[in-house]
């Protein structure tokens, strides 16, 4: 541990600093750095930008940076024409995102650092290796990642008591939730400092205490799509029918009441009973279902092919995610209105 790291630590929490409120040392953050401007980079930028911070970009490929920059600027543009900022403010926020190739530009300042590169164990761990040597010794380090572990991740740096998980989900600058993940070796001002950080950008944290594969969302988001590709093989439905049956039954509930909620108010006897007869019959088979593999060897990979589980034609990624954002946007409203009162 360098000199710096020294002068700041009381106990065994490393370079975190226990004697100052996490939600002081979220004022304090002032400068943000992001390694990595694809799909979640760009969108976790614009947060921070958003909520006043000073944001470095950074990406080893200067054109994913250009895209990164017209995304942010349709972002906002979208977000502007939902009301949710002033029109005369997007320029201002924009301004505070530097977009730079050189990590070590990146990182310099910078009180909390969010890794974004694709979700690939090593590729993370080397990452996090080129952080450690170029952040300051006193920043928070997040890796943004849907389920990696947290704890080997801390391991490529030299304090790993200031590593944690950030788990967003996609869109970043819209959807609220934002998983706070502990390592074996994250310090509780780690975990207090990201967690207030966040309530500063207007994001809902959710602490996820125990560094399991997936964390919580994506481990309930998977067992849904599983079984649902499990519907789609049987020939039960076709994909646009299991959509709808979600979108508009517990889908649209579960916004209003989570899942132990419309439990309690169904009654537990209740869901007893259910589980009873029906989990014998849900489908426990441990590979991708057939509708999934076929698609993906036939080069159908969604979106970005412009062919998935639907037929998205000729229309552009950007057009596409408007749509999203705006349909999204809608709903944070709705969830705004609910957690306000």
């Amino acid at each position: 541990m360098d000199e710096a790291s020294e002068a700041n630590d009381t106990s065994d929490t490393g370079a975190v600093d226990d004697r100052t409120g996490g939600a002081d040392r979220a004022e304090a953050v002032r400068q943000v750095s992001v390694i990595g401007a694809g799909t979640m980079g760009y969108g976790i930028a614009l947060t921070y930008a958003m909520g006043g911070r000073e944001v470095a970009l950074y990406d080893v490929a200067s054109e994913a940076l250009a895209r990164a920059q017209r995304n942010v600027r349709s972002g906002l543009d979208t977000l502007a024409n939902a009301g949710r900022i002033p029109e005369s403010e997007t320029g201002v926020i924009a301004d505070r995102i530097a977009y730079e190739t050189d990590l070590e530009a990146a990182l310099q300042g910078s009180d909390f650092v969010t890794e974004a590169v694709p979700e690939d164990a090593e590729l993370k761990r080397e990452t996090f290796e080129h952080i450690d040597e170029y952040a300051p010794s006193d920043a928070v380090l997040a890796t943004n990642t849907s389920g990696l572990s947290i704890t080997a991740i801390g391991e490529a740096v030299t304090d790993p008591a200031r590593v944690l998980g950030t788990h967003w989900f996609n869109p970043a600058h819209v959807v609220p939730g934002v998983e706070v993940i502990r390592g074996e070796e994250t310090a509780d001002a780690t975990i207090e400092t990201a967690t207030a950080l966040l309530e500063s950008v207007g994001k809902t944290p959710i602490v996820v205490e125990r560094d399991v594969p997936g964390f919580i969302g994506n481990r309930i988001q998977l067992a849904m799509a599983h079984e649902a590709f499990s519907l789609l093989d049987r020939g039960v439905a076709d994909a646009a029918t299991i959509d709808r049956a979600v979108e508009s039954t517990f889908g649209f509930r579960l916004p209003a009441s989570g899942i132990f909620e419309k439990v309690d108010q169904s009654g537990l006897d209740v869901q007893q009973a259910v589980t009873e007869y029906l989990l014998p019959d849900l489908d426990r088979c441990t590979e991708p279902h057939d509708a999934l593999v076929d698609r993906i060897e036939a080069g159908e990979l969604g979106v970005k092919t412009g062919r998935g589980m639907y037929d998205w034609g000729d229309r552009s990624l950007e057009s596409i995610n408007e749509e999203r954002d705006r349909e999204l946007l809608a709903l944070l409203e709705a969830y705004e209105s609910d957690t306000s009162g």
